[in-house]
């Protein structure tokens, strides 16, 4: 019996459509997880995995200290690679801090611990992509949460967080869960909903804190919109206020406790001040004005194409028509609808602004709650009525989902073919083993230096404070005494240095401005002299080698920095 209704279950998975929409999403993420690896650190830029998440838990709790993010996910990681750890302090040669992080380091631990990390974010991203059809499940049955779970998956900026140990996808993981059980509140009058609502925005907030701007005026916002459309809760307002008040009194302490506030307040109040002032402040890249505000909405629509073909735009501005226009007996229902659209803009107006930026992380977001509006208007249209605008609906709704897919298979591709791939084997088959190489930037954006010659990094920022790679030199020189250091080869990620080679503008009139951290670089003369000079070739050094993202059938995506950048490597000619 037990086998038979196992059978019958697997039977039932195959036939629903949420299966394969799923399946197709995880073949989407698997593909090129292991990029860059086996590696000694990750390629993820501002990842947490391999290197961080260990060393965030202890800074957390530790007194005085703190870590850059908020320790929840870091919690998990944790657990998740107790084996991998355990045996790392077991084979230590010592239990001397130094001597355990000098294991560490090793490629077998980081490999595992990535690969772990990076497992984690394709199963919370696949989580996300289901319960946000759920929430569309909720507001208009199965078919559109099927609708909205299939257009979720095709965002490609998702697809990307889905292969990386970023806090992104988590704490929209658990936003999303959060939303749904909101949603549930309002459309079901369930107030039991609510201690599971604040549970989940408790864990997004403590995986990352920016998650605090899904909920700061989403909330409040749909809880005045729900008293003023809804009789129910004006009904039963003690109950509504009592079960939101404890909820969230409970949910305060658990975020205070796991932040570390409790224990360690000190380093809490240290960790918010770096968020505040040069973790936001520094980067930010427009103008704190309307001018800024405008340039940072109409750059956000015009790159609608980093998650899904700009076709789908017009489609969520039709979703959301079709909403307002819904005649709904259950007016509890009918206000949970907005509630997506209430997310991104409490996230426009209490994170973009503040932090005035734009980039695909930081829209990602609004990309993920909008779909909802697009999935309601492809229920809506495929299944018309009308048999003429139902086909062309379907025909539309095709020819963007092949678009979509596409653009999510050639992120897929920048993973494969990430050109540092193509740089290592150039360096493989060229640098002799004495032959000095020199590189600069953080692990993230360079390639892997195995048995590549004697490998030196020159930075500007104090070595201590560097994550170190094995057999690699460190060295605090000036950048432009390279020609004094002699050094063979010359590896430059572009990316890296574009930060000496932009020129100084300020975008006075378009509300774009340069950041703090760039007007930094602009000051430093004689790096910006040297970084152009070099790619200028006006240095007694000359472009041996260029790999760059591959052309041809795959566009050239750009998710994140440190995925499918340039790589040049210079080679040391005779002087004249």
């Amino acid at each position: 019996m037990v086998t038979l209704r196992r059978g019958l279950g697997i039977r039932t998975w195959l036939r629903a459509p949420i299966f394969w929409i799923l399946f197709v999403a995880a073949v989407l993420r698997l593909v090129g997880l292991g990029w860059g690896l086996p590696a000694s650190d990750g390629w993820d830029s501002d990842g947490i995995a391999p290197r961080d998440f260990l060393v965030g838990v202890s800074k957390t709790y530790l007194p005085g200290d703190y870590f850059t993010y908020p320790p929840f996910h870091l919690l998990i990681l944790t657990i998740l690679t107790f084996p991998g750890w355990l045996t790392g302090i077991v084979n230590a040669s010592s239990i001397a801090p130094a001597d355990i992080v000098a294991e560490f380091i090793k490629i077998p631990y980081m490999t595992f611990f990535a690969l772990v990390a990076r497992l984690v974010s394709t199963v919370m991203s696949l989580g996300t992509i289901y319960y946000v059809g759920k929430i569309g499940e909720e507001l208009a049955g199965r078919r559109a949460g099927i609708c909205i779970a299939g257009v979720c998956a095709m965002n490609a900026t998702l697809t990307y967080y889905g292969h990386t140990t970023n806090l992104d996808g988590p704490y929209l993981f658990w936003s999303s869960l959060a939303i749904l059980f909101w949603i549930r509140v309002i459309a079901r009058h369930d107030l039991g909903q609510i201690r599971w609502m604040a549970l989940c925005a408790v864990a997004a907030i403590a995986t990352k804190d920016q998650a605090y701007a899904i909920f700061l005026l989403s909330l409040p916002l749909s809880l005045i919109l729900w008293f003023a459309i809804d009789a129910w809760p004006k009904k039963n307002m003690r109950q509504v206020f009592a079960a939101l008040l404890a909820w969230s009194l409970i949910g305060l302490f658990l975020l205070l406790l796991v932040d570390g506030v409790i224990t360690n307040p000190t380093g809490f109040r240290a960790r918010l001040a770096f968020l505040t002032g040069s973790a936001s402040q520094s980067h930010a890249y427009y103008s704190a004005n309307w001018n800024g505000y405008l340039q940072l909405v109409k750059d956000g629509w015009d790159n609608i194409d980093r998650y899904y073909p700009k076709a789908t735009a017009v489609v969520a501005v039709i979703g959301f028509g079709i909403w307002i226009f819904r005649s709904l007996s259950n007016r509890g229902l009918w206000v949970a609808g907005f509630v997506p659209f209430l997310v991104a803009l409490s996230f426009t107006l209490s994170f973009n602004f503040v932090v005035l930026r734009s980039e695909n992380r930081f829209l990602l977001p609004q990309s993920i709650f909008l779909a909802v509006y697009v999935g309601l208007a492809i229920e809506e249209l495929i299944f018309s009525g009308q048999r003429t605008l139902a086909f062309l609906a379907r025909f539309g709704v095709l020819v963007i989902g092949c678009l979509a897919l596409f653009y999510c298979m050639a992120i897929d591709a920048a993973f494969l073919n990430d050109p540092r791939y193509a740089a290592e084997r150039w360096l493989k088959l060229h640098a002799l083993p004495n032959d000095s190489i020199e590189t600069y930037g953080s692990n993230a954006y360079l390639p892997r230096f195995q048995e590549v010659g004697r490998v030196t990094r020159v930075d500007r920022t104090p070595i201590r404070g560097r994550s170190r790679l094995p057999g690699v030199i460190e060295s605090a020189d000036p950048f432009e005494f390279a020609v004094s250091r002699a050094p063979r080869f010359i590896v430059l990620s572009e990316f890296w240095a574009i930060r000496y080679l932009t020129g100084e503008n300020e975008f006075s009139d378009s509300g774009r401005i340069s950041s703090v951290e760039q007007k930094d670089h602009f000051k430093d003369a004689a790096a910006r002299r040297y970084f152009r000079d070099l790619r200028d070739e006006k240095l007694p050094y000359r472009i041996r080698y260029e790999a760059g993202p591959s052309s041809g059938f795959w566009p050239a995506v750009r998710v994140h920095e440190s995925l499918n950048e340039k790589i040049l490597i210079f080679e040391r000619i005779a002087e004249k």
